[in-house]
């Protein structure tokens, strides 16, 4: 059984409108993921393989699953961009969240295949500054840039959310000499993706 939420402001795609599946299996008391990122148009589907029945409620009220027995489905199109937070109604606990970036424009260049950084130097009002360009696979997701101490450990100094096209820019003051990298840290079970250390032109 498919159990379908209502034509809300998030939009629900009917029977015959294409759109890219987005997987959420309700296990225990868990959403798994129960982080996901998606671009606008995309349908995120929460199948209950559970044993007892749970619900997923948006905070918002902009969904509600309504309880979903064992085996069933319940499916949203989500068409506006932003971060919609959800729960069960039956067990509070269990919380998840969706992120919706907006959707690529036709002819965009496909996402990348692995992480890339590259350094590059700009003049601002305030001085010289190391710009960090990333691109990366994962969409939507945190990109950390982290700084060596001379003891060899690794410091979070900025973060960013990657665009929909997978590209973040962070910046670090120019008198920063100190070897950086780029990590995206783990993401539905996926590795984390981290860049080679590199050291900022003086």
């Amino acid at each position: 059984m498919l159990a379908l939420a209502g034509a809300l402001a998030l939009g629900l795609a009917g029977a015959g409108a294409a759109s890219t599946q987005m997987p959420v299996s309700i296990v225990a008391r868990a959403y798994q993921p129960a982080e996901l990122t998606v671009e606008a148009g995309h349908t995120v589907t929460w199948r209950n393989d559970a044993f007892s029945q749970h619900t997923v409620t948006a905070a918002g009220g902009e969904f509600d699953s309504g309880p979903l027995s064992p085996g069933e489905s319940f499916a949203v199109t989500f068409n506006t961009p932003g971060t919609f937070a959800y729960a069960c109604t039956i067990h509070p606990s269990m919380k998840g969240e969706v992120t919706v970036l907006p959707a690529r424009p036709p002819g965009s260049p496909p996402l990348p295949t692995s992480l890339q950084l590259t350094l590059a130097k700009a003049r601002t009002a305030r001085g010289e500054l190391t710009l960090v360009r990333v691109l990366a696979p994962r969409p939507g997701a945190t990109v950390l840039l982290q700084l060596r101490s001379p003891r060899g450990r690794w410091s979070t100094v900025e973060h960013a959310r990657l665009s929909s096209l997978g590209s973040a820019t962070l910046r670090l003051a120019a008198g920063v000499h100190a070897k950086l990298r780029v990590v995206v840290p783990s993401v539905s079970g996926a590795p984390p993706l981290i860049s080679r250390a590199l050291a900022p032109r003086r």
